[in-house]
């Protein structure tokens, strides 16, 4: 029987332990507090859950594939929503995402949009892509269902904060050793190796705003208006409509920040919503979530080897994206740490170029909508 320790126990660290435990593998999950504790990338409530990536049919079937395994591992995490993509060219994401959308079979059609939302400015748009198979994941119930049935699989949970020994794992006051071992420790990787990862982590918040009943969540989908680098959802279990600037935020500390929202990340999104929500102009602010992304360059993952212990992986630029494929990508993974598949090259460590973005347009210090 093969044998890992996983560091983590957010969304890629939960799905890779569960994961190997139902394959037969002799699994230990370190975590130092919670899965899907308030500090971690995992946390927070809901995710978009879509299969839209543009011209990527890679990431597209990978997020298709999670999308299923989201569903057979629990299917209340999902809310069948739907997601509308705002498009404000006929050339853009949106048009290429039809396409490998189509090309891939996966439903989607343009819509009217005035049809989903209850107030909704078009004035900009040059159509609507809907995705009606897309919704909502229930982020933070997912992420701990993933490590209650790893542990119900036979998964041995060590709450410790871990570094790393070489190939070894030290959790606390226990050594720890196995044929493998995968760090998804999110935002804190980069203070574990450093140099190896090319990871920025930054402040990104989440604004919650009141509504009357007809903007609940599943009736009103999911939204993304990519290249206005914000993406949203109705009001869900009576939150408050979810409202999230998508520009890259400042640098966070992660361990020691006051979790107090950016007032320029309050301000892009009260100059948002009239334009695209007009009803909401006036809707007050009744709550909100300091978050962070951990991301690279051209916004992919990081699974790769370590370039000097073979057997050690690091697992991580997930962010909130990584709810969109950490299922798919732990049903990967046992192939990847035996070396029976090779590693997904766009995946590797080292430097990387800037790309098109897998989420959003959104460039640093943007500080009003595009239009």
């Amino acid at each position: 029987m093969p044998s890992v320790i996983v560091c983590g126990a957010g969304v890629f660290g939960a799905a890779t332990a569960r994961q190997l435990a139902v394959d037969g593998w002799d699994v230990t999950l370190v975590e130092p507090v919670a899965a899907g504790h308030v500090r971690a990338g995992s946390g927070d409530e809901s995710r978009l859950i879509r299969c839209s990536h543009g011209a990527d049919a890679w990431h597209t079937r990978s997020a298709r594939r999670a999308l299923d395994l989201w569903r057979a591992i629990d299917p209340g995490l999902v809310v069948e929503s739907g997601v509308a993509w705002f498009a404000r060219s006929e050339d853009g994401w949106e048009a290429a995402s039809e396409a490998t959308l189509r090309e891939l079979g996966i439903p989607c059609q343009r819509v009217d949009p005035t049809k989903l939302f209850p107030s909704v400015g078009t004035a900009d748009l040059a159509f609507t892509l809907f995705e009606p198979e897309a919704g909502i994941l229930r982020a933070r119930d997912a992420t701990r269902t993933l490590a209650v049935q790893a542990v119900a699989a036979g998964a041995r949970v060590v709450h410790a904060a871990a570094r790393p020994d070489g190939a070894r794992v030290i959790a606390g006051d226990e050594v720890l050793e196995a044929d493998h071992v995968v760090w998804a420790c999110g935002a804190w990787l980069p203070g574990l190796f450093g140099d190896l990862l090319s990871l920025r982590i930054t402040q990104q918040d989440v604004l919650f705003f009141g509504a009357a009943a007809a903007w609940a969540t599943p009736d009103v989908p999911g939204w993304v208006d990519y290249d206005g680098a914000f993406y949203g959802l109705g009001d869900l279990d009576g939150r408050g409509v979810k409202v999230a600037p998508d520009v890259e935020g400042p640098p966070i500390d992660v361990e020691a920040a006051d979790r107090v929202v950016v007032p320029e990340h309050l301000a892009r999104a009260r100059a948002y919503l009239p334009l695209r929500f007009p009803a909401l102009a006036h809707a007050p602010l009744v709550g909100s979530r300091v978050c962070q992304y951990e991301i690279t360059p051209d916004t992919r993952f990081v699974i790769a080897p370590h370039p000097e212990h073979p057997s050690v992986w690091l697992m991580g630029g997930g962010s909130g994206h990584g709810f969109k494929h950490g299922p798919a990508l732990a049903e990967r993974m046992s192939g990847w740490l035996t070396g029976d598949d090779a590693p997904e090259p766009r995946f590797a460590l080292g430097e990387r170029s800037s790309d098109t973005a897998l989420r959003t347009a959104g460039e640093a210090g943007e500080a009003t909508p595009r239009s």
